[in-house]
């Protein structure tokens, strides 16, 4: 009697060694599942995650289909360098926008020239608006002016660009693009036109806030 108490004994032990840790994983599994596991095991909610996935930080728009209606834009360095505008943006569809946009030039220095121009265009996002990858047609017009002479200027005509689109949560973004645009102005017997071709290349840096 004696040895079979004590193989039942360490039988019993046994038993409760193996069980122990199969009843305590999954209380672990559940208080990771529930969000409930010590604040330690995230950074103390540090880090940026969505449905418990890690994201970088600014970059959950990506993930979401919801987009701004709103982008107001325009080119710092321009303003330095003497042309200032501003163009603005409203989302037709989360792959559609129609934009528009004025500039005044005014070179510093000894040019003496100033001008203006307004365009529009609907780029076409291929992620959704205002991120990522767009195609944009469009339709320009510009006008230069000399101040110490009678030459003058006016370049109108349709445009085609492609460009990116970095747009962060804050509504902060940035897009670039380049292309080409067509002159239907032009005048080959008009030393006015010297220099602008019937094409010509076209391009834009803007920084903006979508709202």
């Amino acid at each position: 009697m004696t040895h079979l108490a004590t193989r039942t004994v360490l039988a019993s032990l046994a038993l409760a060694a193996v069980a122990a840790p199969a009843v305590a994983q999954p209380a672990t599994t559940a208080a990771a599942i529930d969000g409930s596991a010590p604040a330690a095991a995230d950074g103390g909610g540090a880090v940026n995650t969505l449905n418990d996935q890690l994201v970088p930080v600014g970059d959950n728009n990506r993930y979401q289909h919801g987009y701004k209606k709103y982008n107001v834009s325009t080119n710092p360095l321009g303003w330095v360098f003497g042309s200032y505008g501003v163009s603005g943006s409203y989302a037709v569809h989360e792959n559609v926008a129609v934009r528009a946009d004025v500039n005044y030039y005014a070179p510093p220095g000894d040019l003496d020239i100033s001008g203006f121009s307004v365009g529009i265009g609907a780029p076409i996002y291929f992620r959704k608006v205002y991120s990522g990858v767009f195609l944009e047609p469009g339709f320009q017009m510009s006008r230069v002016d000399c101040g110490s002479c009678t030459d003058a200027a006016t370049v109108a005509g349709p445009n085609i660009q492609v460009g990116y689109h970095w747009y962060w949560d804050s509504g902060l973004n940035v897009a670039v693009a380049l292309g080409a645009g067509r002159n239907w102005n032009s005048k080959s017997d008009d030393p006015s036109y010297d220099g602008y071709d019937d094409i010509y290349a076209t391009g834009y840096l803007r920084f903006g806030y979508a709202f």
